[in-house]
């Protein structure tokens, strides 16, 4: 993104004097409300004059509002940037239509621009493999721990890349893996000072495989203790007497009565019986 100020060079910062020749630009900016907003801009288009300078022509950014080889502001640059790192491609482009923003995934996905890489690695790497195909295509994230951010990624989860990475940045303390050998192996290379440790889910993972192999093993144990609890007398529960049903008292249950007590009065029927002649 250029920081060029109105008549000076991006390149060698130099004020320039001569005008090459002017044109009008169209920068969508955010919309206002349900509507549309764009902006028209007269721009002047400048010769920079020095001669060791390999740019020619250079043309004049309004800080705040235009950038280099954008359409559009900004301000609407920074939101579509926003939506893309939280939804990714054709979800974000769904947002954008929903908010009258003209942005296909295409666009948003050129917008997100790779974080710069350090060059030591952090105290505590964190490693671990995903698919960019699942089947056919994985490759390694690094992560650090104690930050909670994504370090780098990998193109493929072998461990030549991966010791390539340990060796270019050192530092690396302690490192957070899964059971991949191929990743044990790296680090011995690389990095043999490091400690490592698994990370929680393989940990969890292979508490509850130990569970299952002990309880398997002992079996036997369990059963008969399980047949001992089964045989064993247990006292019967008290049953719980609930009170009998009865309907509310509602103005048309007290109405519905009186009527049956009148015409049984004059009937002579009495409940649950025939009528008495």
């Amino acid at each position: 993104m250029s920081t060029a100020r109105p008549g000076r060079c991006p390149n060698c910062r130099k004020q320039a004097r001569r005008v090459h020749s002017t044109y009008q630009r169209t920068l969508d900016e955010r919309p206002l409300g349900s509507r549309r907003v764009i902006v028209r801009l007269r721009v002047r288009r400048y010769f920079c004059d020095r001669k060791s300078c390999s740019r020619t022509t250079f043309v004049e950014q309004v800080p705040g509002l235009s950038t280099r080889y954008r359409r559009s502001s900004t301000g609407l640059a920074g939101w579509l940037r926003s939506i893309a790192i939280e939804l990714g491609g054709r979800p974000a482009a769904r947002l954008c239509r929903r908010l009258r923003l003209t942005a296909g995934r295409t666009r948003l996905l050129r917008l997100l621009t790779a974080p710069a890489m350090p060059d030591r690695a952090p105290r505590v790497l964190g490693v671990d493999e995903f698919a960019f195909r699942k089947g056919c295509t994985y490759g390694t994230a690094l992560v650090d721990v104690e930050a909670g951010r994504v370090v780098d990624v990998l193109p493929d989860r072998t461990s030549e890349t991966f010791a390539t990475w340990l060796t270019e940045h050192p530092g690396v303390e302690i490192i957070c893996r899964d059971r991949a050998t191929a990743y044990t192996k790296a680090v011995k290379e690389a990095a043999p000072n490091a400690l490592q440790v698994a990370d929680r889910w393989h940990l969890l993972q292979n508490l509850s495989a130990a569970v299952e192999k002990t309880c398997h093993q002992h079996r036997d144990c369990l059963r008969k203790r399980a047949e001992e609890e089964t045989t064993d007398e247990v006292p019967e529960a008290t049953p719980m007497l609930l009170p009998p049903a009865e309907l509310p008292r509602t103005q048309i249950i007290e109405r519905t009565r009186h009527r049956y007590r009148v015409y049984s009065q004059c009937t002579g029927l009495q409940p649950g019986g025939e009528a008495n002649l």
